[in-house]
């Protein structure tokens, strides 16, 4: 009698707890192993995203029912401290269905991001710095027809790739630097056919992506350069004295103050003459197309505004006027 009672019991609870599930629930358990496979979709489990949010963008496109009963298989199986990050192909189901799906498959591929204005000795979002000038050094990663307009150091290669979020097979830096390599050459390589060209153009844009924050100023800020090397001016640009400071001291300038314009570096438009040796950034493809096509302007001078726009002068004293009412704003 008493095991009577107890089954009886248990069959309450049990049915007293379906009672309370809500549909997504009843449909994860009862309808969805009837629709195995009837729809795929490739997911990316970003690196640190919670297993909660990777669950819940999965029940969004519809390939289970019900997220909490896929929290809850992920953990009996483990996955939940498996789950690697990465792109997942998966088949739409029961939440068991899809959670051993997750469990017993490796990432199928993966994604790396290179962003405009990385620094030139760790572009990638994948690898360590070793690996990444590594595959940086290897020419073979490039297209055959690009080598020849590379610059020799690997830091100077970084601004040959596009700026891009790419799919990649396996979390492989060759791979990324040759589909980064052929996008950027699919898409400038015809216009730079001559090695210290495209490195003055490399050059150029990197301190453009650095300086400029509006889009229409971008070929502005072209044209000053061009205008200050064509009249043997030193460049005095901020973006080169807080690169060369990274280099000498390994910290990242918020604000460049007169005392860091006196770093030793020939990365300083301070000091040196001319272009820096080498892009101080990774150029968008915008800071290219602005380096090869600068406004044909009068301006060789500009201030910041303090709003991420900046206030261009011809002269001296017109400039000195931008400095006085940049300061009065602040």
């Amino acid at each position: 009698m008493k095991k009577i009672l107890a089954v009886l019991a248990l069959a309450f609870v049990g049915a007293a707890a379906v009672y309370r599930w809500k549909p997504s629930q009843w449909k994860d358990v009862f309808v969805m192993p009837f629709h195995k496979n009837e729809k795929t979709a490739q997911l990316f489990l970003k690196e640190g995203e919670s297993l909660r949010h990777f669950a819940q963008r999965i029940a969004e496109e519809d390939l289970v029912a019900d997220r909490r009963n896929l929290l809850y298989w992920l953990g009996r199986k483990g996955a939940d401290r498996s789950l690697r990050a990465g792109g997942y192909h998966i088949s739409s189901g029961p939440s068991w269905y899809v959670a051993e799906q997750l469990s017993s498959s490796a990432p199928s591929y993966f994604s790396a991001i290179i962003v405009p204005g990385a620094l030139p000795q760790k572009p990638f979002s994948l690898g360590s710095d070793e690996a990444q000038k590594a595959a940086l050094n290897d020419l073979d990663n490039f297209p055959a027809a690009m080598r020849r307009i590379l610059p020799d150091a690997a830091e100077g290669r970084a601004a040959f790739l596009l700026p891009e979020t790419y799919s990649l097979t396996e979390a492989s830096l060759p791979e990324l630097v040759r589909q980064a390599s052929a996008a950027w050459y699919a898409r400038f390589g015809a216009l730079l056919n001559d090695k210290d060209n495209a490195l003055r153009t490399a050059v150029i844009a990197s301190l453009l992506q650095r300086e400029a924050q509006i889009d229409s100023e971008y070929p502005v800020i072209a044209g000053v350069i061009e205008n200050r090397l064509a009249q043997n001016m030193l460049l005095q640009i901020d973006a080169s004295v807080v690169y060369a400071w990274y280099l000498q001291k390994g910290e990242t300038l918020k604000r460049v103050l007169f005392k860091h314009l006196e770093v030793d570096s020939p990365y300083n438009t301070y000091k040196s003459a001319g272009l820096p040796p080498l892009p101080v950034c990774v150029p968008s493809p915008q800071a290219w197309e602005s380096a090869l096509a600068p406004e044909k302007n009068d301006f060789l001078y500009y201030v910041a505004r303090g709003d991420g726009s900046h206030r261009f002068a011809k002269t001296e004293a017109e400039h000195q006027k931008n400095v006085l009412l940049y300061r009065k704003s602040k």
